[in-house]
């Protein structure tokens, strides 16, 4: 198992950092391995609420599941993922600072074996350590440049796909109806 951690302080509300995390169709706008995002299920945000998200790692196009499996805006945001033969846990927790915010970042990881036994295994370790350090230096460059709010064309459009699935998935009465972040559960 593998372990990346990071600690930055975001000159942005924590609400609107809390709600760029938690939106996975924003996600290709900060994360630097994400190479697009799939079936995003419920609402952004809420526990229980799924996502596909596609990774460029090794040179390879890895597809993993995440799930919301804590959330308290605007404290707490946990997902779980699973891929073929790895998984991820990423927690992060933001602690306001007047109009700042202090996020605590920890992203517990195990790729799936083909990639960690072949040549490549330790130069891959490598540029993970580099794109989650890039990854949140482009959140907080997002975050801070006023348009944390404004979603890009390429997010609302899998908004609007997602919407979509969400609605089917709502008639089905497969959610709840809990608000996002209402309620806090870890697993």
């Amino acid at each position: 198992m593998s372990h990346l951690s990071t600690t930055l302080r975001i000159e942005a509300p924590a609400e609107a950092v809390f709600d760029l995390i938690a939106d996975p169709a924003r996600s290709p706008e900060w994360q630097s391995l994400v190479v697009e995002m799939g079936d995003i299920t419920g609402r952004h945000g809420a526990i229980g609420s799924s996502f596909v998200g596609f990774y460029r790692v090794a040179g390879r196009k890895l597809a993993g599941r995440f799930i919301v499996t804590a959330s308290e805006r605007p404290s707490v945001f946990q997902v779980n993922g699973t891929t073929t033969g790895g998984w991820a846990r990423w927690t992060t927790m933001i602690e306001p600072a007047g109009a700042a915010c202090d996020l605590q970042v920890k992203l517990e990881y195990e790729l799936p074996g083909e990639i960690v036994g072949s040549l490549f295994g330790l130069l891959t370790g490598n540029r993970i350590e580099r794109e989650f350090r890039r990854t949140y230096e482009d959140l907080k460059r997002l975050a801070e440049s006023g348009t944390a709010a404004e979603p890009s064309l390429a997010a609302r459009e899998t908004r609007l796909r997602s919407v979509s699935v969400a609605a089917a998935t709502s008639l089905r009465g497969d959610e709840d109806g809990a608000e996002p972040g209402s309620r806090l559960a870890t697993t």
